[in-house]
């Protein structure tokens, strides 16, 4: 073995050198729980920004990762939260569960129904008991039920499908909001206003402040014939900040409500 020695004056040199370079700050662990935090208040800019340049000093992180694409998925970038999704699973299978559930949400967001219910039906596969899951499937195959036509009659498998996976979320997760939802939503496109009308009613009051539940319960109202109950839900899924496309819905079912 050959060992190679530096004469003092080279070893001198090198100090004077590295002295005048200064020596390097050490990278700051990655804070992931305050980042989490930060996207669970609506700060996503600021998680997105963060978790960047977490992927960048911790390339191996699946956490980081995971949480990315969720931001990335906050903020409309669909392909980068795919992307992203996918790194997280070669990175850590063990949260192959969790990556499908949100790759069948994303798949839900790109009307890519068919692989939605793929992706749904692989995270049940690992994690069975999973509300949540089911609620998601639910909903796809509730949109998959919608006739292409309006006027056609939805489609009755799809509906039984749906109406299952509900019942299976409230099974696993008695009253949850958003189930409720979908089941009153599920017997209004059958034709069942009042089964219809008991789960929405149910779901407003579960979630009082749900935009989803008061413009559904709203709009039954409405056709109904409830005028004040009908404009009180409406007002109040206005109050509640709905997304854009039901707030002008909600607006348009008022004016033609009247004073």
């Amino acid at each position: 073995m050959f060992r190679r020695y530096l004469s003092s004056g080279v070893i001198m040199l090198m100090v004077l050198l590295l002295a005048g370079c200064g020596t390097p700050e050490p990278a700051q662990p990655v804070d992931l729980e305050a980042i989490k935090a930060q996207l669970d208040a609506g700060q996503v800019s600021e998680a997105l920004t963060a978790l960047e340049a977490a992927v960048k000093q911790e390339p191996e992180n699946a956490e980081a990762h995971f949480l990315l694409g969720v931001a990335y998925f906050k903020t409309g970038a669909y392909e980068k939260a795919r992307e992203t999704f996918n790194r997280t699973l070669e990175l850590d299978p063990a949260r192959a569960a969790a990556v499908h559930h949100n790759l069948g949400a994303l798949a839900i967001q790109l009307e890519d129904l068919d692989t939605a219910v793929a992706e749904f039906q692989a995270s049940l596969a690992l994690e069975p008991d999973d509300p949540d899951t089911h609620y998601q499937l639910g909903a796809a195959y509730l949109l998959q039920a919608l006739p292409a036509d309006e006027n056609a009659a939805p489609l009755q498998e799809k509906l039984e499908l749906a109406r299952a996976e509900f019942t299976r979320a409230l099974e696993l997760a008695p009253g949850k909001a958003e189930v409720l939802v979908g089941m009153g939503n599920a017997y209004l496109l059958e034709g069942d206003i009042t089964q219809a009308t008991a789960y929405l009613e149910q779901a407003v009051a579960a979630a009082p402040e749900m935009p989803e539940a008061l413009f559904g319960l709203g709009r039954i109202y409405a056709l109904t014939g409830n005028v004040e109950q009908a404009r009180e839900m409406l007002e109040r899924c206005l109050a509640a900040n709905p997304p854009q496309s039901w707030a002008e819905q909600a607006q348009e079912l008022l004016q033609q409500l009247g004073d």
